[in-house]
């Protein structure tokens, strides 16, 4: 068979949870522990699906799942990781897929205010349906792994807010701000006033009544970051979840800003999802059919751009596993929501199936380490203000408990093709 070699290296380079492959012809393949007993299966029913899974890494196995072709017995999440563990994730170094994907660097800024509301713009509704209930579209924060995503979602606020060291009458921008409950936090617990940018307005048309009915000094603006005003510094600026959107041709631009915008002495946190190498291209799967245009920066190139800059680094923390819990969550509030969503948002199988994939495949990135979550505060230049230790970040959250392994909750996967 043309891709027996491929399977027989996936064989020897797996040795974390057995799970199998069924072939079209009825072929079986076990991968993983010799002595396990395998909790997942991937069926793939036509020559084709392997084929594109194979070739096309993400797009040709998450379209073929999406098709019904690729059917999956046991945790579509725990499938995922076992594939990515073993390098499945990766698209191939020369392809179509990688000329696709370069195409994505030249964006223009009515490009990227598209593929935002492509996302972001479904409307309130479907986010309702599957995030907590402050939609908030970023990892989460749990103290155990109990906590429920309500908890973990108002627990990143907070642990976020602090690091900001906010001093009342402070002025706070929030780049990328989402439905705003940051900047809502900050304004009632800190006194500061608060700008935030979005690209969409069905966000910015949300923030703006909930400012006017809590009475706070926040006011947001539907433009992209790179139109503010130079000329207006800031004691405190942060970006939660929307440095992917940023693109790797404006990777720099963005430090650029961040330092314009930056009073002296300002603090500085930025919130977002990140590889530990920096490489072209995206998960060819979530490019292009969840979120065009996104791409991931690297801890390394997001030191690099920061020191580059005048700004001191004070701290950074990996968020990797409560970004999988996180996701975990999501999928599992997707998955529970299944016929409301197609009921009020009128999606048909294709696009539930697809949205199924994704987060799964988030989930499946971080667990398995292709993907992390980095939290970095920095100083535009020195600060000796901010606090000596971290203990302020934890002052009122005592006793603290050491989060365990990811728990897991026993999904199974939509494993019959839409009509």
């Amino acid at each position: 068979m043309l891709f027996r070699r491929t399977l027989e290296k996936i064989q020897r380079a797996h040795t974390g949870k057995p799970f199998e492959i069924v072939l079209w012809n009825g072929e079986r393949w076990r991968f993983g522990a010799a002595a396990g007993v395998p909790e997942v299966e991937l069926r793939f029913k036509t020559r084709t699906a392997l084929a594109r899974s194979i070739l096309q890494s993400t797009l040709g196995l998450g379209e073929s799942y999406v098709a019904g072709d690729v059917v999956v017995e046991g945790n579509l999440e725990d499938a995922l990781t076992s594939l990515f563990e073993v390098g499945m994730r990766e698209p191939p170094r020369s392809s179509f897929l990688r000329d696709w994907m370069g195409s994505t660097l030249s964006r223009s800024l009515r490009q990227e205010k598209a593929d935002i509301e492509h996302h972001y713009g479904r409307g309130d509704q479907l986010y309702e349906l599957y995030l907590d209930k402050k939609l908030q579209y970023s990892c989460g924060y749990f103290r155990t792994p109990e906590d429920t995503l309500d908890q973990a979602q108002e627990q990143k606020i907070a642990h976020t807010v602090r690091k900001l060291d906010l001093r009342r009458g402070q002025r706070l921008l929030d780049i990328g701000c989402g439905w705003g409950h940051l900047m809502f936090h900050a304004a009632e617990k800190y006194g500061v006033e608060c700008l935030g940018v979005t690209l969409c307005d069905n966000q910015a048309k949300y923030i703006r009544e909930q400012a006017r009915a809590r009475k706070l000094r926040v006011e947001v603006r539907t433009t992209s970051y790179l139109e503010l005003d130079d000329r207006s510094k800031w004691e405190r600026i942060v970006s939660v979840g929307m440095m992917c959107h940023v693109g790797e041709q404006r990777a720099d631009m963005f430090y650029d800003k961040l330092q314009a915008l930056s009073a002296p002495g300002a603090i500085v946190l930025t919130h977002c999802i990140s590889k530990m190498q920096e490489a072209s291209g995206s998960d060819p799967f979530v490019a292009k059919h969840v979120f065009p245009g996104y791409w991931f920066f690297s801890l390394e190139g997001e030191t690099r751009r920061a020191v580059e800059r005048g700004f001191n680094v004070l701290d950074v923390e990996n968020l990797r596993r409560h970004y999988a819990m996180t996701a975990h969550h999501w999928r599992k509030n997707f998955n529970a929501n299944w016929d409301k969503i197609k009921r009020k948002m009128r999606y048909d199988d294709r696009f539930m199936r697809t949205w199924d994939f994704y987060l799964a495949s988030v989930v499946a990135g971080f667990r398995s380490g292709h993907l992390n979550l980095i939290q970095m505060t920095m100083s535009h230049g020195i600060n000796d203000e901010y606090p000596l230790t971290r203990e302020f970040l934890y002052e009122r959250d005592r006793p603290r408990a050491v989060i365990g392994r990811i728990p897991t909750f026993p999904l199974r996967s939509r494993a019959e093709p839409p009509s």
